[in-house]
C-alpha cells in the first residue's frame, strides 16, 4: 500500500527549479528536498524509480559537487575568443563594492564608488529630510550610480530590474536641480510653463511617479502636477494654469494640452522618459520623437537652451537600445549588475501540465493554499478571453478577484488596483494581461503566470510584481505540454 502511494506521489509532483545568477542557466536538484504533491500535475521529468526517502549527507554533498563541476565545465566550454568591440558591462559588483557605468559615447568603463548612505550621493539637506521621511537609510545600486550622473546633468540611461528604485534614483536629483537653478540662475515658478517633464507609458505609472515627487516636494519646496489620458481635461488644464515647475503624464494627454496652448517648451530644461523600452517597443515612439522635436530645434540655435534627458528601464533589447541610441545621440548608458537577471530573493517554479488535464483546476489547487496565507496573488494571462475564463472560474469557486486588463476602462483599473492593494484583504487575487507587468509598484507576495509569457522579456516584467527591493517573493508557471 505504502509503495503504491509513493508510485502515486512520484507521478504527480510538482518541480521546483532553482535559477542561477546568469539567465543562460537553468539547473534543478530533486534530492534536495522531497517533491511537494500536487493532485493533476505531471513532473518536468519523471523519475525511473521511486525517489528515496532519505537522503545520505555525504551522498548529497557529493552530488552537489559534481553538479556545480559540470556546469563549471559547460560555461567554458562554450565560451568562443571574440573580437568584437567592446561592450558595456554585464555583470557588476554588489552594493558596497565599486561598480562601473559605461560611456556608450566615448567606448570607456568608468569607475564609480558604491555608495553607503545618500548623504555620500551629493544630495542636499531639504532633498535628505524627504528621503529621512520615507524610512530609506542605505541607497540601493542604482541609485548610486544614478543620483550622481543626474546631479552633473548628464543625459544617461537607467537601467535595473523592476522594483530596485529607479523613480528615486532620478527623481532625487531632479528636485534638486530644480531648486539649484531657482537660487542661481533666478528661475521662477510660472504657468503653462515647467521646467522638467516626466513622460510615462500609463495613468496608473504617472499617478505612482507623481505620488513620490509630492512627497519629495513637502521637504524641497516645489510644484508639480499630473496630466494624463483617461482624466478629465479641465481639471488639468486649470493645474497648468497655475505656477509649477514639474508635469508627470503620458505622451498623448501631454502632447494634446501643448497643441490646445496650455502648456509651452519654452523653460523645459529636464525631460524623463519612464519605462523607455515600453515607449519605443510599444508604439510610443512617433509622440516621443513629436515631443522632443521643439526641444532639439531649440537646443540647435546659437542662443537656444539644451536639456538633460533621463531615460529609465527595466529591460533593454537591442532593438530597442539601436532606436535610443539613434535618437539620443551620446547618451550614456549605466546598468547595474541585476538587469535582465533573475533577482536573488525571487523563487521560480514551473508546473508541467499534460494537454488532457485540467489548467484551472490546477491553478485553483495552487492558489487556494496562497490566498489561506495572506499573500496577494497576481494571476497572469495572455489574452483578454483566456483573463475572463480564469476571473469566471474563480469567481465560481468563491475567489474574489478584481481584473486589470486593455478593457477595463483607466478609473476603474485603478479603482481594482486600491481594492487589491486594500489592507481589508477583501480582493487579493489580481487577474490581469501583461498591461499590469510594467510600472505599477505593488506588494505582491505571489506571482502566477496562468499563460506562459511568449518572450524572455515579459517574463522579466511579470516576475518583477514579486520581490521587490530586497523582499522575497514566488513566481510559479504553467507549461501545458503534448505529451
Amino acid at each position: 500500500m505504502m509503495q503504491k502511494a509513493m508510485m502515486a506521489a512520484t507521478s504527480r509532483t510538482l518541480l521546483s527549479v532553482s535559477l542561477l545568477s546568469s539567465p543562460k542557466h537553468f539547473s534543478y536538484y530533486p534530492f534536495l528536498k522531497p517533491s511537494r504533491v500536487f493532485r493533476g500535475f505531471k513532473a518536468f521529468c519523471s523519475a525511473p524509480s521511486p525517489i528515496p526517502t532519505t537522503v545520505d549527507p555525504d551522498d548529497l554533498k557529493h552530488s552537489m559537487l559534481l553538479e556545480r563541476l559540470r556546469t563549471r565545465h559547460l560555461r567554458h566550454s562554450t565560451k568562443l575568443p571574440s573580437s568584437s568591440p567592446s561592450k558595456p558591462p554585464q555583470n557588476l559588483p554588489v552594493l558596497g563594492q565599486e561598480t562601473e557605468a559605461y560611456d556608450k559615447g566615448k567606448g570607456k568603463k568608468k569607475k564609480k564608488i558604491m555608495a553607503d548612505s545618500f548623504e555620500e550621493l551629493g544630495l542636499s539637506e531639504e532633498v535628505m529630510g524627504a528621503v529621512r521621511e520615507m524610512g530609506i537609510e542605505v541607497p540601493t545600486e542604482i541609485q548610486c550610480i544614478g543620483i550622481p550622473f543626474v546631479l552633473e546633468e548628464k543625459s544617461v540611461v537607467l537601467g535595473s530590474h523592476t522594483g530596485s528604485g529607479k523613480t528615486l534614483a532620478y527623481m532625487l536629483p531632479l528636485v534638486q536641480l530644480l531648486r539649484r537653478d531657482e537660487a542661481i540662475l533666478g528661475m521662477l515658478t510660472k504657468p503653462r510653463r515647467p521646467r522638467a517633464v516626466v513622460l510615462c507609458p500609463t495613468r496608473e505609472l504617472s499617478e505612482q511617479v507623481f505620488r513620490v515627487a509630492k512627497s519629495i516636494s513637502h521637504h524641497a519646496r516645489f510644484r508639480s502636477t499630473m496630466v494624463s489620458g483617461g482624466g478629465r481635461l479641465r481639471p488639468q488644464e486649470d493645474s497648468l494654469n497655475n505656477p509649477i515647475d514639474m508635469v508627470v503624464g503620458t505622451p498623448g494627454r501631454v502632447l494634446q494640452h501643448i497643441d490646445d496652448g496650455n502648456m509651452v517648451y519654452g523653460d523645459i530644461k529636464y525631460l524623463v522618459l519612464d519605462e523607455a523600452d515600453t515607449m519605443f517597443d510599444r508604439g510610443f515612439g512617433p509622440d516621443i520623437r513629436k515631443f522632443l522635436g521643439p526641444l532639439k530645434n531649440r537646443a540647435l540655435k546659437p542662443s537656444g537652451q539644451g536639456f538633460q534627458t533621463i531615460l529609465v528601464t527595466a529591460t533593454m533589447t537591442k532593438a530597442v537600445q539601436k532606436l535610443i541610441d539613434e535618437e539620443f545621440q551620446g547618451i550614456e548608458h549605466l546598468r547595474t549588475s541585476t538587469l535582465h537577471k533573475k533577482i536573488a530573493s525571487a523563487r521560480h517554479d514551473f508546473i508541467k501540465l499534460l494537454g488532457s488535464e485540467n489548467k484551472l483546476e490546477a491553478l485553483l489547487q495552487v492558489l487556494e493554499p496562497s490566498l489561506a496565507k495572506g499573500n496577494r496573488v497576481m494571476v497572469f494571462c495572455n489574452t483578454l478571453n483566456s483573463s475572463r475564463a480564469v476571473d469566471h472560474f474563480l469567481g465560481e469557486n468563491q475567489i474574489s478577484t478584481v481584473n486589470y486588463h486593455g478593457e477595463v476602462p483607466a478609473e476603474q483599473r485603478v479603482e481594482n488596483l486600491n481594492k487589491f492593494k486594500s489592507d481589508d484583504g477583501d480582493c487579493p487575487t489580481l487577474v490581469c494581461t501583461d498591461l499590469a507587468a510594467r510600472g505599477l509598484d505593488l506588494d505582491v507576495n505571489h506571482v502566477i503566470m496562468f499563460d506562459f509569457p511568449l518572450n524572455s522579456i515579459d517574463y522579466l516584467h511579470r516576475t518583477g510584481r514579486t520581490a521587490r527591493m530586497g523582499a522575497k517573493g514566488l513566481t510559479i508557471s504553467f507549461q501545458v505540454c503534448a505529451y
